[in-house]
């Protein structure tokens, strides 16, 4: 096995369970079950909820059982993405996990391990019959990653503890004691086709680094669609066939295409040649990999019409990406930002997606009803959906001092104490169950969410231990 030569081979011989079960959002079944199982045969009480988020409970160890129960908490879904060109079937194959030593990443698809380390963690917990602690639950939450569905659908009934840690950060070292809201809007207009003239070709932006949309989102990555939209800006005329672009409101777009039919084939051909030149150089350093590659089309019957494709190609590219303004209260933290996620289309229809986080909730708003004026001018419907809570910062709480102080003695310096700009599912737990108290942690993940994901795996050890060693100092 790949795992075979690691330190903690139970720590990741349960995340190599994990990755051969289907688990993409919306379709968990398969992972509940394995926990329902798995609890059932480690003597742990364990039950589940119509949504599929999954409980699970185990006493205090001999002298800590009068100890505040402690939940330790991580979502079982992931990102589904692959590399194009891949016949890996999400539904039903398992995640191929490999390793040089110091990392694990997958091959040719995320790995999963935001948040499958978490859960390890958690499982590698509760079954260490060496590990010392006060009672301790299990909270594990489906379709975090689609709208955050589990945590909004927690039955509070069935959690005792006050105190959460939540295992979904990605740098070891920090303590996350705040989070973005978000809001996610949706675009969309009916089309009108008229004969296609002109020649047919396919445009296609790929080779981008991508990313979190709140975790990477300041790392100045390039956007696949607005690429495509920059491209199609240039060109004098053209008629959209087909577009499409992004996988998830919460990913970077990595790769976009589009067919559509020109005046003038060699321009065209010219313009990528010239964009190219431009992205090389203003993406050297940021994502060095961008590609715009332009090749033949069948010549179609009909296309959008000219008017119609000019006004889809101008809000992609006035649409705001990125950040859009950074922390005053937290420096080096993102406050506002957006994220232009998705555009697709069928014969009727084109549809653009966004995912708008801040953690100031009136900025959030604002940047909404921003984003529906510009949606609207260009003759789009705009529909918003997705409101989640920001978490509020609390530096003074008890549970953020002593895990801060615990951290110090096990690890022998002290950790960072900040707001992160991506959301996690803590603000919601916190807003559902009176009384929670939160703290999030993690070990260093890269790249979660695209093809590049990888785990530092002594980082993940690492954290594994901390967190055992930390439970008894909680009082």
């Amino acid at each position: 096995m790949w795992y075979s030569k690691l330190n903690s081979k139970r720590l990741w011989k349960i995340f190599s369970d994990l990755t051969k079960i289907p688990r993409e959002s919306g379709n968990e079944a398969g992972i509940r079950d394995y926990l329902l199982s798995w609890a059932e045969a480690n003597g742990i009480e364990a039950s589940s909820d119509d949504m599929g988020n999954v409980y699970m409970r185990k006493g205090g160890t001999k002298g800590l059982e009068k100890l505040p129960p402690v939940a330790l908490q991580a979502h079982v879904d992931m990102v589904c993405v692959k590399k194009e060109g891949s016949t890996h079937d999400f539904s039903k194959d398992p995640i191929k996990v490999k390793t040089d030593g110091k990392y694990i990443f997958a091959d040719g698809t995320s790995l999963g391990a935001d948040d499958g380390i978490g859960v390890a963690i958690i499982l590698d917990i509760l079954s260490d019959p060496k590990a010392a602690h006060g009672p301790i639950e299990g909270i594990f939450t489906v379709q975090e990653e689609t709208g955050l569905g589990g945590a909004y659908s927690l039955v509070p009934e069935k959690i005792e503890a006050r105190r959460l840690i939540n295992i979904d950060s990605e740098e070891e070292g920090i303590l996350y004691i705040g989070c973005a809201g978000g809001i996610d809007i949706d675009a969309s207009m009916k089309l009108k086709y008229e004969k296609a003239a002109g020649s047919a070709i396919s445009v296609k932006v790929s080779g981008l680094l991508s990313g979190h949309s709140g975790g990477e989102i300041h790392l100045g990555r390039a956007n696949a669609i607005k690429v495509l939209a920059r491209f199609l800006d240039r060109l004098p005329s053209f008629q959209i066939v087909s577009i499409s672009g992004g996988t998830r409101k919460n990913v970077i777009p990595f790769s976009a295409e589009a067919v559509i039919t020109v005046a003038d084939k060699e321009a065209a051909i010219s313009q990528a040649r010239t964009l190219q030149e431009e992205l090389s150089a203003e993406y050297a350093e940021t994502d060095p990999g961008i590609r715009i590659e332009i090749g033949d089309a069948e010549m179609p019957s009909a296309a959008i019409k000219e008017k119609k494709s000019r006004k889809i190609a101008g809000l992609l590219l006035c649409s705001p990406h990125g950040v859009r303004e950074m922390s005053r209260t937290m420096p080096g933290i993102v406050e506002t930002s957006d994220n232009l996620a998705i555009v697709s289309m069928d014969s009727e229809r084109i549809s653009i997606a966004y995912s708008v986080r801040s953690n100031v909730n009136a900025k959030k708003m604002d940047m909404m009803s921003e984003l529906i004026t510009l949606i609207e001018a260009f003759g789009f419907k705009a529909k918003v959906n997705g409101d989640y809570p920001s978490w509020a910062p609390d530096p003074k709480s008890k549970l953020t001092k002593e895990v801060a102080a615990a951290y110090k003695a096990i690890e022998g310096r002290k950790p960072t104490i900040t707001a992160i700009h991506a959301g996690l599912e803590c603000g919601i737990i916190n807003s559902k169950i009176p009384g929670m108290e939160s703290v999030s942690l993690g070990p260093n993940l890269m790249s979660v969410h695209s093809v590049n994901e990888k785990a530092d795996i002594a980082s993940a050890e690492r954290t594994a231990e901390f967190v055992k060693k930390m439970l008894p100092m909680l009082r």
